[in-house]
């Protein structure tokens, strides 16, 4: 569980709060507290895959209860000089997190690839 401030005052869980949320993160998504949290090791899709520690916030979506999902994209280069490659994209994906008081509970899963998986 990672977890990241929120001032805000959540009273109702609702669409409303998905929105409000929403705005928030739209607003602090370049919080060098955020930034960790929103970033994932990309080389699935290649490894010199990486992202540019920016992101687009989509929508937050509420689902239950006081647990929310973010729906975001990370933009993010490959840049490989021996096969010719620069390329910039954008990875869409999705967090889900909980709102407990005053701070958002992201639940982050630590994926990274290591190389002694590939033997």
């Amino acid at each position: 569980m990672n977890t990241f401030p929120l001032p805000v005052a959540i009273h109702k869980h609702n669409a409303d709060s998905a929105v409000q949320i929403q705005h928030y993160l739209e607003q602090n998504r370049q919080n060098p507290g955020l930034i960790p949290i929103l970033n994932m090791d990309l080389t699935f899709i290649s490894p010199h895959a990486r992202s540019t520690n920016d992101f687009v916030i989509s929508r937050v979506e509420h689902l239950h209860d006081n647990t929310y999902v973010l729906y975001y994209q990370i933009n993010y280069f490959i840049f490989n000089l021996c096969q010719d490659m620069n390329i910039e994209d954008v990875y869409e994906t999705s967090i889900s997190f909980n709102v407990v008081q005053d701070y958002l509970a992201f639940t982050v899963i630590h994926a990274d690839r290591d190389t002694v998986d590939e033997f």
